[in-house]
C-alpha cells in the first residue's frame, strides 16, 4: 500500500488558486455608466463622440479640469456621456494606491434643431 503525502492536495488547491487569479488579472475589464437623452447620438446624422481621459489626484482632491464640450452655442445641450474605467487604470490605482485616478470620458452634443412656429 502506497500513502501520498497530504500536501499534494494541498498544493494542487493552491496551484488552481493561483491560475484563477492569474486569469482575473489578465482578462480585460471595464465598468461604463452611461447616461443618454432622447434620441440617441447614434441616431441622428453628422452627429459624433468626442472623447477624453480625465485624471483625478491625490484620492480625489485634487480634481481633473471640468470639460467643455464644444456644443452649437445655439443649442447648448449634450445628449450622451459614458464614463469608463479600464481594467488598466484600474491596475494604475492599484499600484498608486489610489493616488492617480484616470476614468475615460466620451460624449455627444445634441443637434441644433431650430423652433417651429405653429399656425
Amino acid at each position: 500500500m502506497i500513502v501520498l503525502p497530504t500536501h499534494v492536495g494541498f498544493t494542487r488547491s493552491i496551484g488552481r488558486w493561483m491560475s484563477l487569479i492569474l486569469l482575473m488579472t489578465m482578462l480585460p475589464g471595464c465598468i461604463t455608466t452611461r447616461v443618454m437623452t432622447e434620441p440617441d447620438c447614434d441616431t441622428p446624422e453628422g452627429v459624433s463622440y468626442s472623447q477624453k481621459t480625465v485624471t483625478a489626484y491625490f484620492w480625489g482632491f485634487k480634481q481633473p479640469v471640468d470639460l467643455k464640450p464644444p456644443c452649437d452655442p445655439r443649442f447648448n445641450h449634450l445628449n450622451g456621456i459614458t464614463v469608463k474605467s479600464t481594467f488598466a487604470h484600474y491596475m494604475l490605482s492599484t499600484i498608486t494606491l489610489g493616488i492617480v485616478n484616470k476614468r475615460q470620458v466620451r460624449w455627444c452634443c445634441a443637434p441644433y434643431v431650430p423652433q417651429r412656429d405653429s399656425l
